[in-house]
């Protein structure tokens, strides 16, 4: 007896007949009779190579399993117009249902890296934003329409969502429309590709399972997104490599087995439903995101500063640093045999301010992580010298000189001298070793006889910065009178 999934999908499908389809079979040469349980290992490098499959909808005991999605360590699929998710572990073993408060049920999934997303039947006015890990609605995206297909786009941060036959779009996350595709024949489940080579396009690629208007028929196909156009002579028939199946749940994963994207999908048979693992083609994972580099929290205009930044390649490759200094400015790439700790560079800013340095790390093969989180340096602009008050009185006179910066002052050389009248005791000076950021100190002359007029002028210089003062003054003998 066909289950009744596949009568409710025909009559929503308002009976729609398409001629048949010929595929063109692209099976696995090596091919050996397929395990019950998804195993993980090396296969043969080729399109269309089985990488697993499983009895979903027997394992589970449901028949209308449709959607399927992967976060790298669970599979998940929700039964078809139900709030029921029913989850199973990377070697295919059940695990059990899961429900998110707020869902009512689900049809289709995608997943971005951090949360799933999905529509049911109803209501087909949102999409759902999901943690299936803590069971939480995130979130809703406006939908401009039913999205019972959804593939995310990391491109363009969006979402390609349909209704079998009816729309093929690309909506960003605020909802709106932003590309439409003429839709295919009807379909069901999308992938969003940017890693497979196919001769003659340039990519990314849609794939889409189709067949769910042409009888127990599931034909996955695949569209260049550039042209907008069907590639010929691309596709797999996978309801006739399982003996039976209509269309189901599709998802481009990087993350079922380390340098492979793999084709993931569902296919819906009249006793159980079939959960399937496809390599597409050969990738290299990029390393890690570093974690923020590690460095100095403040520092000085004009004087070099080290950075690191640390991290892995998922394939052990050798990791080349290249590091944003906030200013405007980025490092080269850093090679791994460059001399000094691994990942470190150095660095000068030339004017004051609060910088974000980041990092972000790539492999040999070119394949690049994102940017890491920043560490903030706060770089102070050289020691500013000033000349405060000058005061005079009986045989000697004293300057303050301030550090009004917000670094020390080392090694301050200072003078003192007086122009004018008859007087002994001319010049002084001498050398402070430092001025704190913020702090003053007190310097005195020698002693000091004469009479008349005199101007005093105070000079502090040290690396960076230099004050002067001049003052007016009169000698009364013994006593030097300031004048303002």
């Amino acid at each position: 007896m066909k289950k009744k999934l596949v009568s409710i999908l025909v009559c929503m499908l308002m009976c729609v007949t398409t001629g048949a389809v010929t595929a063109t079979q692209l099976t696995d040469e090596h091919a050996t009779p397929l395990p019950q349980i998804a195993t993980p290992s090396p296969q043969d490098r080729a399109m269309w190579d089985v990488l697993f499959q499983f009895d979903a909808g027997g394992l589970s005991g449901s028949l209308y399993l449709v959607g399927i999605g992967f976060d790298g360590t669970y599979f998940y699929c929700p039964e078809f117009a139900t709030g029921n998710i029913h989850k199973f572990n990377a070697d295919g073993t059940y695990v059990g249902i899961i429900t998110v408060p707020g869902v009512p049920n689900l049809i289709d999934l995608t997943y971005d890296g951090t949360y799933f997303y999905g529509q049911g039947q109803s209501p087909t006015n949102v999409i759902y934003k999901m943690d299936f890990a803590t069971q939480t609605l995130i979130g809703t995206i406006p939908s401009p329409h039913a999205a019972w297909n959804i593939a995310y786009d990391a491109e363009h941060d969006g979402f390609w969502i349909g209704q079998w036959q009816s729309y093929l779009d690309l909506i960003d996350r605020s909802g709106v429309v932003i590309d439409t595709i003429t839709p295919p024949d009807s379909m069901l489940g999308m992938a969003w590709d940017p890693w497979t080579n196919i001769e003659g396009y340039d990519g990314p690629f849609l794939w889409i399972s189709t067949g769910t208007s042409t009888g127990m028929q599931n034909i996955i196909k695949v569209i260049d997104l550039a042209t907008k156009t069907l590639i010929p002579g691309i596709e797999h028939n996978v309801a006739a490599e399982l003996g039976e199946g209509m269309a189901g749940g599709l998802e481009l994963s990087m993350n079922y087995q380390t340098g492979l994207a793999v084709l993931i999908g569902m296919t819906q048979g009249t006793t159980n439903d079939y959960a399937f693992g496809y390599e597409l083609s050969t990738t290299n994972a990029p390393p890690l995101t570093p974690a923020a580099p590690t460095g100095p929290d403040t520092g000085v205009i004009g004087i070099e500063y080290s950075f690191q930044a640390l991290t892995t390649d998922p394939e052990s490759d050798q990791v080349y640093y290249m590091f944003d200094w906030g200013d405007g400015t980025m490092s080269d790439w850093i090679g791994p045999f460059a001399s000094g700790a691994p990942g470190s560079t150095t660095h000068t800013w030339d004017d004051a301010g609060t910088y974000e340095v980041k990092a972000k790390a790539k492999d040999v093969g070119g394949g690049e992580s994102g940017w890491s989180e920043a560490h903030s340096i706060i770089i102070y602009s050289t020691p500013v010298l000033e000349i405060g008050n000058i005061t005079g009185g009986l045989f000697k006179v004293k300057a303050v000189i301030k550090n009004t910066g917000f670094v020390d002052a080392d090694h301050i050389q200072w003078t003192m001298t007086l122009v004018g009248g008859a007087f002994m005791g001319k010049e002084a000076g001498g050398t402070i070793l430092a001025i704190p950021a913020g702090e003053e100190r007190t310097v005195t002359s020698g002693l000091i006889i004469g009479f008349g007029k005199t101007v005093i002028t105070v000079t502090a210089t040290c690396e960076g910065s230099s004050a002067s003062k001049d003052q007016n003054a009169t000698i009364l003998l013994f006593f030097i009178k300031i004048k303002a």
